[in-house]
């Protein structure tokens, strides 16, 4: 941690409306955790661009570009799943959890929060929204409606 802030870090508190004096911890994250974030952000980005071209590409509104919806907020899901299965890996099956090292825990707790507090609640609203469509309901979903994926 350090008692500085150099102004990459002071960029990136100032953007995130946050003091400039608050101690900043740089870190590495393991190839692992790195590699179920990554796999979670392109479920993502790839659900994104499927619910783009459905709204408006060239065959929006079609029954296939609904499929390619449906299938890639399940392939998001699984994605998650992935990420609470490593999860359970990095801390065991044991209350209160236990850490094989502090890196452990670190990665265990940013990405238990995430889940949690963004992409749970952004599945969720967007596996709502896929059923009641799929049942007939006519929706009008206004952008304030969408829980955010990154704040």
């Amino acid at each position: 941690m350090t008692k500085i802030t150099n102004i990459e870090d002071a960029r990136a508190l100032k953007a995130a409306n946050l003091p400039l004096d608050l101690p900043v911890e740089h870190r590495t994250f393991s190839p692992e955790y790195t590699r179920h974030w990554v796999r979670l952000m392109d479920a993502h980005g790839a659900f994104v661009r499927a619910m783009n071209d459905y709204v408006a590409g060239p065959r929006a509104g079609s029954l296939g570009k609904w499929k390619l919806v449906r299938r890639r907020l399940t392939a998001l899901d699984n994605a998650s799943g992935e990420c609470l299965a490593f999860l359970s890996k990095l801390g065991g099956d044991v209350e209160p959890l236990v850490f094989k090292s502090e890196q452990d825990g670190h990665e265990h707790d940013v990405l238990q929060l995430f889940l949690s507090e963004s992409a749970a609640p952004f599945i969720q609203y967007w596996g709502g929204v896929i059923d009641a469509v799929d049942a007939g309901v006519e929706l009008q979903i206004e952008p304030g409606d969408i829980p955010p994926w990154i704040e």
